[in-house]
């Protein structure tokens, strides 16, 4: 099954899920939006790894419900954001010596998410975004690299209720398609992602 057809039919089987829940929630469980929706709702501080380059990421999220009943919450996503490396590895070039000077990258990311709020306070949820990823990189001795390419990402978040935000931890893994093939700096953008989130809708 390709990627497509299984996040929509994840979304439709959690919309399905949640449709059979009775129509009244508590108060004390139902999220009531209180941040206007052209504001940004949540917040994403985390870091990229791979093959040695470690790149911070700090992103803001914004959100728009789609589906709200009880526990279950499904909405609509973008976020952006960015950063550059805090780690590089000895060379771009396996074999040859070719140092990374600097390295970033910053993305700008649409899709989906599924939010799962217990009445005792405990979150959990996914999203799965794609977008455009721009990204470049200075090395000492091969040519300067500005250029952009597609990300794909998927990540789950585990947290807490404290009054009207949620903070917890997250963690996922990105990939890049449709990039430049002649790119050095492609093979170290996205990887496995950890860090902290916030979610204030």
């Amino acid at each position: 099954m390709s990627p497509q057809l299984l996040l929509i039919s994840l979304v439709f089987g959690l919309s399905t899920v949640a449709a059979a829940q009775p129509e009244e929630a508590p108060p004390a469980t139902r999220r009531v939006g209180q941040t206007p929706v052209w504001l940004p709702r949540g917040a994403f501080l985390g870091t990229f790894i791979r093959k040695g380059a470690v790149v911070p990421q700090a992103r803001l999220q914004w959100q728009l419900t789609l589906f709200q009943q009880k526990k279950d919450g499904i909405v609509l996503l973008m976020e952006g954001g960015g950063g550059w490396a805090a780690g590089l590895p000895d060379t771009a070039v396996e074999g040859f010596d070719a140092p990374i000077h600097s390295l970033y990258e910053h993305t700008l990311m649409f899709g989906v998410g599924y939010r799962n709020q217990d009445p005792a306070g405990l979150h959990w949820g996914f999203q799965v975004t794609g977008g455009p990823v721009w990204y470049g990189a200075h090395y000492r001795d091969l040519p300067v690299e500005h250029d952009s390419a597609g990300l794909m990402e998927g990540r789950i978040h585990v947290g807490y209720r404290f009054g009207p935000v949620v903070l917890g931890v997250s963690g996922g893994y990105a990939e890049p398609f449709s990039y430049t093939r002649r790119s050095v700096a492609r093979q170290f953008l996205g990887g496995a992602q950890f860090g902290f989130f916030a979610d204030w809708r």
